[in-house]
């Protein structure tokens, strides 16, 4: 089954938060999105432009693209090159699916929040959480950005071993989200034993998989 199914996304802005795979995650939805309709990308926060789509700077130059392709990224740069959100009006309702990069990681498989994380747009009809599952059997100062907000979610210290249990605590302690995608479920032996506690402790729909290797199911 295709991972937008799974994850249930909607026509309308998706935002997607987390950690351990939301860039791979988004470029994913947008190719199998854009089977269907429009597909604009886009970042509340700081970003590298993808490489992989047309970039629009204006309206006018995100009309342009969507004449010529499905795919669209979108947004403003910084003064350090990155890419942060559209200087336009109207780009939440700018493409039949819009999906939006609305925090960041550092690159590292876990996180937890700053008090003005996630920039969540308003218009959200979903909200995807990534985790990634290397993250799992290492440290949490080794593997969590913001360790020192993260080893309190916790209950444990910054050397403490993450495991499926704290992590699903910590997930759930932060909320704010509608489904989990468990990224790097290739690194696991047995992932679907392994992340069970993680259907145990979320009130929320768990999907699990690998975006490299392109496999992913339901929990």
């Amino acid at each position: 089954m295709e991972l937008w199914k799974l994850l249930d996304i909607r026509p309308g802005l998706t935002a997607v938060i987390g950690s351990g795979g939301k860039t791979s995650l988004l470029r994913v939805l947008a190719q199998e999105l854009s089977r269907r309709g429009s597909v604009l990308l886009a970042t509340t926060t700081h970003i590298m432009r993808p490489d992989w789509c047309s970039f629009a700077e204006t309206e006018a130059a995100l009309r342009a693209v969507f004449a010529r392709s499905p795919i669209a990224c979108a947004g403003a740069f910084t003064p350090e090159g990155k890419l942060t959100a559209p200087d336009f009006p109207g780009w939440q309702t700018a493409a039949d699916f819009v999906l939006v990069e609305a925090d960041g990681s550092r690159r590292l498989p876990a996180k937890a929040h700053a008090p003005w994380e996630p920039v969540l747009p308003p218009e959200r009809r979903r909200t995807v959480c990534v985790f990634g599952a290397s993250a799992l059997g290492k440290p949490i100062r080794d593997a969590a950005h913001r360790p020192e907000l993260y080893a309190p979610l916790a209950a444990a210290s910054p050397d403490a071993v993450i495991t499926p249990v704290m992590a699903a605590r910590v997930l759930a302690a932060e909320g704010g989200f509608d489904v989990l995608f468990i990224n790097q479920a290739d690194v696991l032996t047995g992932a679907a034993a392994q992340l069970r506690p993680f259907g145990d402790v979320l009130p929320c729909p768990v999907v699990y998989g690998s975006l490299a290797r392109g496999a992913w199911r339901s929990l």
